[in-house]
């Protein structure tokens, strides 16, 4: 989710990558994996930069996972192993750490990006190369809905999300909303007009909404506007850093009434003015199903010092399991993943219970939110 402004510059460097691949040879696509017979998967997270904390929360569920599928039997008796590639989650980046996968003829499947801004400037790449992209945590839309048969997602969209989100705080009483949105092409100007068009299909009035960036420190001139009729609620369609920072400057503007944001990550979560926040959620640690507990179980036991368990880390772990089972289903090659992505239904999942994918949308079948309030710290489902 960079800058508009980056977005020419992206196009200029995949398009010249693609150029130098359409050179290459195309056997390493059908490739049985390593000459050690192991079946290698590559990640393209941020290991540094702005979005760091994701990249680690990624690879701590991913190898959790991975430690789980090896000590099973692996797939059909092969090891599973990731290579990981630092693309800062920006866009110029990924392209090279694209370039660098679909050259390497261990990986039969990438991981990533964390955003999906870093993820579609990739995807034309993937798709020359036949390398199966699973941008597990992509919810742009255009991700899948512009991108080929390489280009599979297990999040929900923004637009599903938004629409949910207008639905649900309408539903709660609620007639007008201040709302503040990431002004990014790739992500939140799309999921601020899935919003808006639903809002005004259901007569939910939004009284001011204003475009902002998550590299500002100070909000306040933007959540003085946004307030200055006294909405009803606040909304802000961004993620946890930006949201805890506008979350604490808009309740020091005055600003007392429900906050339908944030995420299900360290610095929201421990933010003392979040306390009270409405979210939808993909997965609660709290659940009590016993997937779920076992799952929480087994991170919290494999990582000491984490304290929470969050949708980034659950949805990381759930994706290491269905690209295995991709692997078991068609085999661990390049085009046998794409055919097991194509073929897989009722992979079980702590977030979803069970995941079928829709070999139309590449996107799973019928995803659903729970509404979640955040209190102590914790993100509980609302009663």
């Amino acid at each position: 989710m960079k800058k508009i402004l980056r977005r020419a510059a992206v196009t200029s460097v995949a398009t010249l990558a693609i150029l130098g691949l359409a050179a290459c040879s195309t056997a390493e696509n059908s490739s049985a994996g390593s000459a050690d017979g192991t079946v290698y998967f590559g990640v393209s997270a941020a290991q540094t930069g702005q979005y760091a904390q994701y990249g680690q929360q990624f690879k701590e569920a991913f190898d959790l996972a991975v430690d789980e599928v090896n000590a099973n039997g692996g797939i059909n008796g092969q090891k599973v192993a990731l290579k990981y590639e630092d693309s800062q989650s920006d866009p110029k980046q990924s392209v090279a750490v694209a370039q660098k996968f679909v050259g390497d003829s261990d990986i039969s499947l990438v991981f990533g990006d964390y955003s999906s801004a870093a993820s579609i400037p990739a995807s034309p790449i993937y798709t020359q190369g036949k390398l199966l992209q699973y941008g597990f945590n992509n919810s742009n839309p255009d991700f899948t809905a512009k991108g080929s048969d390489y280009q599979w997602s297990t999040s929900i969209t923004t637009t599903a999300s938004y629409v949910w989100t207008a639905d649900y705080i309408k539903k709660q009483g609620v007639n007008t909303v201040g709302l503040t949105y990431l002004n990014t092409a790739d992500w939140g100007i799309p999921a601020y007009n899935a919003f808006k068009d639903e809002a005004d299909k259901i007569g939910l009035k939004i009284v001011d909404a204003e475009g902002v960036l998550d590299t500002s420190d100070d909000y306040r001139p933007s959540l003085s506007k946004a307030v200055a009729d006294s909405p009803d609620a606040f909304v802000h369609i961004g993620y946890g850093p930006d949201a805890a920072k506008i979350v604490t400057q808009l309740r020091a503007i005055g600003y007392d009434k429900t906050f339908y944001g944030g995420q299900d990550e360290q610095s929201f979560d421990g933010t003392p003015d979040a306390a009270g926040s409405v979210i939808g959620a993909q997965f609660i640690e709290t659940n009590p199903d016993p997937a779920v507990a076992k799952f929480v179980a087994a991170f919290k036991a494999k990582y000491p010092n984490e304290t929470a368990v969050t949708s980034f880390e659950a949805g990381a772990y759930d994706a290491l399991y269905v690209a295995v089972a991709a692997a078991k289903a068609g085999g661990a090659t390049r085009d046998g993943i794409l055919k097991g992505f194509q073929e897989l239904k009722d992979v079980p999942s702590v977030v979803y219970g069970t995941i079928s994918l829709d070999p139309t949308t590449r996107r799973v079948q019928s995803p659903q939110l729970t509404p979640t309030i955040l209190t102590d710290g914790k993100w509980v489902a609302e009663s």
